[in-house]
């Protein structure tokens, strides 16, 4: 027998005896009770029961009369029904009368784990790229709005441009450690090539030769922009719009052509603004220019917030000028693919690469390499990277670097030649001695204390005499040089190197011999 809540909650009765009103409040009330719990798949079958909500309710629910009762509908059917609901959600969409609705279908939609009737959507899509290039009406923000939603979905289920521009000529800009950017440029080979303050530039067309260099952050293209033209580009919007629509957009649309076999979908964006001191001048300027790339690329480029196939970035210059960039996000970066795991204070990749980089002369071939604080496992990775080793060593103090390290060491294909321990490397014990260390040592935080830091780095000369081969090379990159100096000063080894990789963050990179 039903409890006299559920009868009281029943979306069922509510439906049978035409309590509209009735019926959206508990619509109401479930969709609220929905997004407040953190797992709705472990309580789906509490809620159903609660709420009365019936397979045979779900289409009156979607078709009713009342907008509201479609709405909230919507949202907890995607919930509590899902998949099997899907045909009857997209149905409900299409069929939709009021403009402003349909957002809330294909946002019930993107809740589902499986879109069904595809091929309705992308046809959906065109048809709203027709609307949108029309005069505007009352419904166009309508339109934009869910012309975004339904691009962000439909790229979930596979409608992905691709890159195509490898082999035409472009401006590419690397950005890199500043203090070392001539080690990126002389990996630039045959093409180009000069420094700037943020990186190297190169002109290239063929950018698969360049996009394994390992030593830059990111790739960056330079579309044509003549600043004495358009560089008041943030202030004026026609000007804006002439080189949205003249410079821009082509050069966007010449590097992501549709391939055959590919739906005939927009471009995805997101747009920001860097460098900009006024940060409401910033956000104002943002919205402008990303309504204008949208409305000058008559919709073949739509904003989205998640995972766009671009990035364009306007940078404020010292004139006060805006340099247009691309980042494309499409082709994916190969160069990092073992970094399945991560941990909070982890070395970023390229870093890490560059750190080997620096060391590279002094390692030696097949040497037997030990990382005290090996977190993620990254620097032993970049350093076989640089020079292949016989063993690969790490520890660290946390179980769960120590599982992203073992995670991301069998990703690069080193599973057999390493070995990650979960231990104090201050205790820690090796039957053979190791011949090199690569380490980035613990630095300052909020849970760290300097006289923590002391005693840790007085401690790590110790241990490590005992763990290396007399003559062997330590590689230590460290965010408290100060700290650091001091111990090598009270310890028998000798400094080959002090390199600064960064000023502002206090970061250097130390090799040592013993």
């Amino acid at each position: 027998m039903a409890s006299q809540e559920t009868i009281e909650k029943s979306i069922h009765a509510a439906l049978a005896s035409q309590e509209n009103d009735k019926l959206k409040e508990l619509l109401l009330e479930l969709k609220f009770v929905l997004k407040d719990e953190e797992s709705v798949i472990d309580k789906k079958d509490d809620r159903v029961s609660l709420y009365d909500l019936r397979d045979e309710d779900v289409s009156l629910i979607l078709m009713h009369d009342d907008v509201k009762v479609r709405q909230f509908g919507a949202f907890c059917i995607a919930a509590l029904v899902g998949e099997k609901a899907g045909e009857a959600i997209v149905d409900a969409y299409l069929n939709e009368t009021v403009e402003y609705n349909k957002e809330h279908f294909v946002k019930a939609l993107s809740m589902l784990p499986h879109i069904p009737g595809t091929d309705k959507l992308y046809d959906r899509m065109n048809v709203l790229l027709e609307l949108l290039k029309d005069e505007k009406s009352e419904s166009h923000k309508h339109y934009v709005k869910e012309a975004r939603l339904l691009l962000g979905l439909l790229r979930t289920v596979g409608g992905k441009r691709s890159f195509t521009g490898q082999k035409l000529k472009s401006e590419i800009i690397l950005t890199t450690n500043r203090n070392f950017r001539e080690v990126t440029l002389n990996a630039i080979k045959g093409f180009p090539k000069k420094l700037f303050n943020a990186g190297v530039m190169t002109n290239c067309d063929d950018i698969d030769a360049v996009k394994g260099i390992r030593t830059y952050e990111e790739m960056l293209f330079a579309p044509p922009y003549d600043e004495e033209i358009f560089g008041d580009i943030g202030n004026d919007s026609d000007l804006a719009r002439k080189y949205v629509k003249e410079i821009l957009t082509p050069y966007v649309l010449e590097r992501m052509k549709i391939k055959k076999g590919e739906m005939k979908l927009p471009v995805s964006f997101r747009l920001d603004i860097k460098g900009e001191p006024d940060k409401e001048k910033e956000l104002q300027i943002q919205k402008t220019l990303s309504e204008i790339v949208e409305e000058e690329s008559a919709y073949n480029l739509i904003n989205i917030r998640n995972d766009f196939d671009i990035g364009i970035r306007f940078v404020a210059r010292k004139t006060g000028a805006l340099k247009p960039l691309v980042k494309f996000y499409l082709p994916r970066d190969e160069r990092f693919t073992y970094k399945t795991t991560d941990i909070a204070a982890g070395l970023k990749p390229y870093l890490a690469a560059l750190i080997a980089n620096l060391c590279r002369e002094y390692m030696i071939p097949d040497a037997k390499v030990l990382d005290p604080f090996c977190g993620a496992g990254t620097l032993l990775i970049e350093r076989e990277k640089a020079l292949p080793a016989e063993f690969l060593f790490g520890s660290d103090i946390f179980p769960a670097a120590c599982a992203a390290a073992e995670k991301n060491l069998k990703k690069a294909g080193l599973n057999d030649k390493s070995k990650i321990i979960n231990k104090d490397f201050l205790s820690l014990e090796h039957k053979e001695r190791f011949n090199e260390l690569i380490t980035d040592l613990p630095f300052e935080t909020e849970k760290k204390t300097v006289k923590e830091l002391e005693n840790v780095y007085a401690a790590f000369f110790g241990r490590s005499q005992k763990l290396l081969e007399k003559g062997s090379f330590m590689f230590v990159y460290t965010r408290n040089s100060s700290l650091f100096k001091k111990q090598i000063a009270k310890n028998n080894v000798t400094m080959i190197k002090c390199l600064e990789i960064s000023k502002r963050e206090g970061a250097y990179l130390f090799i040592l011999k013993i």
